[in-house]
């Protein structure tokens, strides 16, 4: 059985009985560059060039590198008795038995049905060619983007024959992998005319539009450019009547007139501060240098979700980072704000990373800090090292963009939206009203800036949930500005946040277990987000998963709002945890939004005194306060929790 060598994502070598095998990476590239020549056979010179230049005055240091190579990999070979590379005076050969490459299956010319050739793409292609190789040579890096434009061609060729035979029983194996081709190519035509496609015959025709919508302004806002000739086509073949044409913005085309999609809606935009981030340099004894590698680019993956930052694409900051000259000078002219540096080392099988963000214009470190892990201990820390680079990347430039409005005459519509949020830290009615005020004055500067319009969905329902008076005007502003959110920014989490609580409140719980879903599928470290979604669980009546998402939203954010006590309070409250839900309350800044469910924890646990001051509290703050009148107000999907919580709050005294 021969070795098998991954080539999507993160390139790795597997033995035959699926350990991972440890092999120099530009070995790894060698047999994988012979796997595509017919021969499998080279030239030292010419696989020299191919890796490290074909510069006349380096060809001698070429070969030089080339025979240090060639070395390793013999010794590694012996060590793992197996020839993948023969390697003789002149030439070297591939020993295409001893090693099983994942594309195998998927080269052209090979007898299979169009879903089970689609189902292989899925199954095989988790990210781009080779995403994690790099070469010095100009030659080496034509030859990786040639292979990865091939693969994503080959990805939607495979997509537009399974499409034509769509049917019920593989629409979602092909909504999938046409999904999965836009994480890949994010501007492919196919991929976003065959989830339209399978949309549309599901008669979900809205969100077919809203695909339509998002792909058309994606082109705008980062190409400058419109729709192709053919998707413009499709689209208006797709809704085919004047009606559906006017939902999508496309105007029915007189006949024997051109086809001409109008111009986007110039929409103001805020000027974020552009975030560079510069992947660690390697050497070729840096062994630990793969899971590092894929560290990396999800931490880039996590800034790009957040919403407070513009984010230097990888390909620039790479070139960015090759650049002669002053470095700032490079940066300033690319308008760079906030460098994020990274470096590795690795002794002994122990790894430290260390991360430094900077301010260019002040030349300051807004933090710094060292990683340390075993490369074994490795994967049990992965998720919670992106989460904590990310967060801290992400704060402490949030931190220095507050501290710059001191220093100017009017804030920026980010300003002003950060300002927002800061006033949302505690959730009281002032602070809510604040924090509206503030994405207000955001939307007068930039009225597109859906981030902005989350938030003012946020303090409705905010305010909806402390007057405790039922106000369903509250609620529904708050779904239509989560809807404008949506529409505006379909990539975005927050609209979808937004609507998620919307829907809780109006008693859907269904629609909001669904529309969180979708929404931690785009920012899966969203601390606010999975907090709310926590909420969510408390009222649908699964406490258990709720407190465990609870927990999970305050690791990631350990200084974290009233809010996600209230909600780990509010868990605890169902599971009969008293105790542990009196010392959440006791753990919020301003316990006296809590005091209902304080006092009936109180009273549940037969001490009346405290359950009593609970409730004279409460009821200094509403003195209207009915039980009957909340519970009404208040979604509970099972009676038995509501039974449960108006028990408690007569045994306190609450009428």
């Amino acid at each position: 059985m021969p070795f098998a060598l991954k080539t999507f994502g993160e390139t790795r070598l597997t033995s035959r009985t699926g350990q991972l095998v440890a092999f120099p990476d530009k070995g790894l590239l060698a047999i994988v560059f012979l796997g595509f020549r017919p021969t499998g056979r080279i030239s030292r010179t010419e696989l020299a060039s191919f890796l490290w230049g074909d510069d006349n005055d380096d060809s001698t240091k070429a070969l030089g590198n080339l025979r240090q190579l060639l070395s390793r990999i013999r010794i590694r070979q012996r060590e793992l008795e197996a020839s993948f590379l023969d390697i003789g005076a002149s030439d070297i050969a591939l020993c295409r038995d001893a090693v099983r490459f994942d594309f195998g299956d998927m080269l052209p010319g090979i007898p299979q049905g169009a879903i089970a050739r689609l189902d292989k793409f899925v199954r095989t292609v988790s990210g781009q060619f080779l995403a994690d190789v790099d070469t010095s040579s100009e030659i080496g890096q034509l030859w990786l983007l040639e292979r990865r434009d091939f693969w994503l061609a080959e990805f939607a060729s495979a997509l537009e024959e399974a499409a034509a035979v769509l049917s019920r029983q593989n629409s979602a194996s092909v909504k999938a992998a046409a999904a999965r081709l836009i994480e890949l190519d994010p501007y492919s035509d196919i991929a976003h005319q065959v989830l339209m496609r399978v949309y549309a015959k599901d008669r979900r025709l809205s969100q077919a539009r809203l695909i339509y919508d998002r792909y058309k302004q994606q082109l705008w806002s980062e190409l400058s450019t419109r729709p192709s000739e053919d998707m413009l086509g499709f689209a208006r073949l797709l809704f085919n009547d004047a009606e559906r044409a006017t939902a999508v913005g496309l105007e029915p085309t007189p006949e024997g007139t051109e086809a001409r999609d109008p111009e986007p809606v110039s929409t103001s935009r805020p000027q974020l501060p552009r975030l560079l981030l510069l992947p660690p340099k390697r050497s070729e004894e840096q062994h630990g240098w793969t899971p590092v590698s894929g560290l990396i680019e999800d931490v880039t993956i996590g800034l790009c979700r957040v919403r407070t930052m513009a984010i230097v694409a990888p390909h620039t900051a790479r070139r960015i980072s090759g650049m002669a000259g002053d470095e700032i000078d490079v940066l300033k002219q690319f308008d760079v704000s906030y460098l994020l540096e990274t470096q590795l080392q690795e002794r002994s099988g122990e790894m430290a990373l260390y991360a430094t963000l900077v301010h260019i214009a002040s030349d300051e470190v807004l933090w710094s800090e060292k990683f340390s892990a075993h490369l074994d201990d490795f994967p049990n820390t992965y998720s919670q090292l992106v989460a904590r680079i990310v967060l801290e990347t992400a704060g402490s430039i949030e931190r220095k963009e507050l501290a710059k409005i001191h220093t100017v005459s009017k804030p920026t519509a980010y300003q002003n939206f950060l300002l927002g949020q800061h006033s949302l830290s505690v959730a009281d009615l002032p602070g809510i009203r604040r924090a509206r005020k503030f994405f207000r004055a955001a939307l007068h500067d930039a009225s597109q800036y859906a981030s902005a319009i989350a938030g003012l969905a946020r303090t409705e329902h905010l305010e909806w949930l402390l007057t405790a008076r039922g106000d369903e005007e509250l609620l529904r502003s708050a779904e239509a500005h989560a809807r404008d959110a949506i529409r505006i920014g379909a990539d975005d989490s927050g609209g979808y946040h937004q609507l998620g609580v919307a829907k809780l409140y109006q008693g859907q719980f269904f629609e909001s277990m669904e529309v969180f879903l979708e929404a931690e599928s785009r920012a899966p470290s969203h601390a606010d987000l999975i907090a709310d979604h926590a909420d969510t669980l408390v009222h649908a009546a699964d406490p258990i998963l709720a407190l465990d998402k609870i927990k999970r939203a305050i690791e990631l954010n350990p200084l974290c709002p009233d809010l996600y006590w209230w909600t780990a309070a509010g868990a605890n409250y169902f599971l009969e945890e008293y105790g542990e839900a009196i010392a959440c309350i006791g753990r919020m800044a301003d316990q006296a939004n809590a005091g209902r469910l304080a006092a009936a924890a109180y009273a549940m646990l037969g001490d009346q005194r405290n359950a009593k001051r609970e409730m004279r509290r409460t009821l200094a703050i509403y003195p209207d306060f009915t039980i009957d009148d909340w519970l009404m107000k208040v979604p509970i999907r099972e009676k038995w929790k509501t039974d449960m919580f108006r028990d408690g709050m007569r045994k306190a005294g609450f009428k």
